[in-house]
């Protein structure tokens, strides 16, 4: 058995300010560095271990990624299909192929269906041969892709599943080129777009995990697929970011050459979405941001975490907003940690050096739609070339419980921590932002001395923070991952949907 791979990984968020529109924003992995690149855990990590264990030849063709969050421009989206079909085509003779994809990727027209048009593309060249994909929680699924291949998305939000996912599509594979199973997908699109913060899937406290509603339908998707004829059910969450008419959430059912149970399943779990629609915007309260600096400073327990949403770097923000700065700055807030993204602070501080005092205007540099930089005066207390260890446990695939096979070498960019009149330190990274407890320690910061810690996140935090903090606080932050999809102007979401147009009717 010859399996081709190939990988396009992006998750666009096409109210982000930096988009993909030349190919130097495009990061490009061919043959053997596709495999050497992916983390043992993660689903290329799982496809591959299981492929080996099963005597598949695996043909690494080519994995392409993007620079920024932003939109990809049509021209670079068909300059990178094209390299991923052709790639595909040299391999021959395959198989089976494996897409690692995320799934949540938008270019321009007409390609905001992307890895739906990517697919189109090597069915093409690869009209009948099996396909199986990976898919993150967070896929923008179409109805074309899940005709077309066996999705296996994540389970989990946070994502800590990966490469058990990934070990179940090669088993797919596998027993489908032996003949054993004729797998059949039938997909059901549920009009409700987010919120992320009320899609969790599991939680560390386990009275607060059997609460959440994702997790209660998460039992009951485990419970159908012991059902016999059922290979695989989930429940993706979609990307609210992310402007497409498949933009909602998915329910996904695979049965083996059963199309009406499939089907069956998809609508039945589907409707019990749909009725628990309300639950998920009581997950997580949302705060303002002085509301939320201010219960921060009065809890007894420490360390509190808030969460600054609306700047989200893992949605493709810029990570550059000091609007929190700004609150805990004039509402005299202190014990408190937070990170902003300021290639000329961290230029600054380099060349001022340890101890030396700046007075300059931070954040705001990349994106000024929704905030503006924020005077400050501070002295600086560290600098580091922003490459540290993340020791896990952490969102992308690494399970709950830290083992050694779980970390990972990232790398910011240079830093610079400022302390701010004596009580507030900011750690100004040069390239993006960090939500891992590793990210802080690593600059030098003691998170239990805090009082307050601000993260730029939405979920990924969570795998990281929950254990650590002695509560979280949701901040209603402005920014191109606001939780109030209201505020977005979209172009090709399908109207109604919920909860944008809270008193729609929908049934199947």
């Amino acid at each position: 058995m010859r399996i081709g791979i190939a990988a396009f990984s992006h998750e666009t968020n096409t109210f982000a300010i930096e988009h993909n529109d030349a190919m130097d924003k495009v990061h490009i992995r061919k043959g053997q560095e596709l495999l050497e690149g992916a983390h043992p855990k993660s689903f290329i990590g799982g496809f591959s271990e299981s492929a080996a264990s099963s005597g598949a030849e695996i043909v690494p063709t080519v994995g392409i990624g993007f620079a920024h969050g932003g939109l990809i421009h049509a021209d670079i989206f068909e300059q990178c299909t094209s390299l991923i079909v052709k790639s595909l085509m040299e391999a021959a003779p395959l198989d089976g192929i494996y897409l690692a994809l995320h799934g949540a990727a938008v270019a321009e027209d007409p390609h905001t269906d992307a890895e739906g048009n990517l697919v189109r593309a090597i069915r093409d060249i690869y009209k009948n041969i099996p396909i199986v994909a990976t898919y993150d929680f967070h896929a923008i699924m179409s109805e074309y892709e899940a005709e077309s291949l066996v999705p296996f998305p994540n389970n989990t939000n946070p994502h800590i599943d990966g490469y058990e996912r990934g070990i179940e599509a090669c088993e797919c594979l596998v027993r489908k080129l032996k003949g054993e199973i004729q797998p059949i997908t039938r997909r059901v699109l549920v009009p409700i777009i987010g919120p992320n913060i009320g899609q969790s899937t599991w939680s560390h406290l386990p009275d607060q995990e059997a609460q959440l509603p994702l997790y209660k339908l998460n039992v009951k998707r485990e419970e159908i697929e012991t059902l016999p004829g059922v290979l695989n059910v989930t429940i993706l969450g979609g990307y609210g970011y992310g402007d497409s008419p498949d933009v909602g959430m998915s329910i996904l059912a695979t049965t083996d050459n059963d199309p009406a149970l499939a089907d069956r399943v998809a609508r039945e779990l589907a409707l019990d979405l749909w009725k628990m629609r309300e639950e998920l915007l009581s997950v997580r309260p949302v705060h303002s941001i002085d509301k939320a600096v201010e219960m921060g400073m009065a809890r007894d327990e420490k360390p509190v975490l808030l969460v600054d949403l609306g700047d989200d770097p893992g949605s493709a923000c810029s990570a550059d907003s000091p609007a929190v700065l700004e609150s805990l700055i004039r509402l005299n807030a202190s014990d408190c940690v937070l990170t902003i993204r300021d290639s000329e602070v961290v230029q600054a501080g380099m060349e001022a050096g340890v101890g030396k005092t700046l007075t300059m205007d931070v954040g705001g540099r990349i994106d000024q739609r929704f905030y503006s930089p924020v005077p400050v005066t501070g002295h600086v207390r560290s600098v580091d070339d922003g490459n540290y260890m993340i020791l896990g446990p952490t969102h992308g695939g690494w399970s709950r419980n830290v083992t050694r096979e779980a970390y990972r070498e990232a790398n910011v960019g240079p830093r610079v921590v400022l302390r701010i009149g004596d009580k507030i330190d900011v750690v100004f990274s040069t390239n993006r932002t960090g939500k891992d407890r590793d990210f802080f320690k690593s600059a030098g910061i003691i998170l239990e001395e805090k009082q307050i810690i601000v993260v730029k996140s939405n979920q990924a935090h969570r795998a990281s923070f929950d254990p650590i903090v002695a509560s979280t606080i949701e901040v209603d932050t402005p920014g191109a991952s606001t939780v109030d999809y209201s505020r977005l102007h979209y172009l090709h979401m399908n109207r109604p949907i919920w909860p944008i147009d809270r008193d729609m009717v929908w049934e199947l």
